[in-house]
């Protein structure tokens, strides 16, 4: 009885993370030693259509790649304290609703047993935070349990060489955008910590990670109402509204006017360097950003890729106003892996 009560302590706090607006949450159970070895034995290869995915993280960017991944005909699981909210974010007025995203809520006994099926039966787990964190030992545990659950992982770290950083870009963040990414030592540590102990612990029941790098992440939202595009999620104008108080809505700009990707290879993008207060808030495609759509697609497309196992890559930024197409996502993989 105590072991269950402390489980369930477990499950209420995590889902409990998920109660700061734009955050979103995680949690766990376990499966058989059975299915984890033959899980085991198919390592290195890609995640099946249709397989399940867990998606856990925080913001914008965390909603993006679990609509991305429902989209692209993953059933998907998330976790919200705020179910509301998070289906403005989501779904335009006019958008019909993907059966394939389910939100699970926070209050009730049948959230707790149907986020342990879903960490039972997840095939693959997304980890993307828009805030410079990661999940803390506890809820990676949860989430990846030693027996059972995803073998296949895709986890949103950041640009960590320190190319083109310094004080300049330090600066931008404190007068322009907290959201920059400045690389700072104690951030670096900390993605670099979680890096190695996530790519242990998947190893250790037979999986593979992947990890997408990205910078300052911008953008998220439709862009235009008059050049919205069905090529790519996004999440609905209502981002806009939650994430942007300047009088010049530059993420919308950014929507518009930086729709390309250029991926690459291992930690090697850098950030703005001097050029970083003109940066902070651009909506054209700079050095050190990342948009927000681009890396959710980077990060559901790299479960599908073999060759995306255990390997590395950055997403950076491209003026284009139409979304790449499957080529070109094709022919900017081969680039990376």
């Amino acid at each position: 009885m105590a072991s269950r009560r402390l489980a369930t302590l477990v499950h209420a706090a995590l889902l409990l993370a998920a109660a700061n607006g734009l955050q979103a949450a995680r949690r766990g159970m376990a499966r058989s030693a059975t299915r984890a070895a033959a899980r085991a034995a198919v390592s290195m290869s890609a995640l099946k259509p249709g397989g399940n995915v867990l998606a856990v993280g925080n913001g914008p960017v965390f909603l993006l790649a679990a609509k991305t991944a429902a989209a692209a005909g993953y059933p998907t699981t998330i976790v919200s304290a705020r179910t509301e909210l998070f289906n403005q974010l989501l779904w335009a007025e006019d958008e019909d609703r993907d059966a394939n995203l389910r939100i699970l809520g926070v209050t009730e006994d049948e959230d707790v047993t149907a986020f342990n099926e879903a960490v039972a039966s997840a095939d693959a787990l997304i980890v993307a935070f828009d805030a410079e964190q990661t999940l803390t030992d506890t809820l990676l545990d949860v989430v990846l349990p030693a027996e059972g659950g995803a073998s296949r992982v895709v986890c949103l770290s950041k640009h960590l060489s320190g190319k083109g950083m310094g004080p300049f870009v330090t600066a931008s963040k404190v007068a322009a955008n907290k959201e920059v990414w400045c690389a700072p030592p104690e951030r670096v540590e900390m993605y670099r910590s979680f890096e190695a102990k996530l790519k242990a612990k998947v190893a250790a029941k037979g999986g593979d990670v992947t990890i997408v790098r990205g910078g300052t992440l911008k953008g998220g939202g439709p862009g235009d109402p008059e050049s919205v595009q069905t090529v790519a999620p996004t999440l609905a104008p209502r981002f806009y509204a939650e994430i942007v108080a300047d009088l010049v809505n530059w993420q919308l700009l950014f929507d518009c006017e930086t729709r390309g990707v250029e991926l690459t290879p291992g930690d090697s993008a850098a950030g703005p360097g001097f050029q970083a207060v003109f940066t902070a808030t651009a909506s054209d495609a700079r050095p050190g950003d990342s948009g927000r759509v681009q890396v959710a697609q980077a990060l559901v497309r790299s479960l599908a890729l073999d060759g995306a196992a255990g390997k590395e890559f950055g997403v950076t930024t491209k003026a284009a106003r139409d979304h790449p197409s499957d080529g070109e996502w094709e022919a900017e993989f081969a680039k990376v892996l």
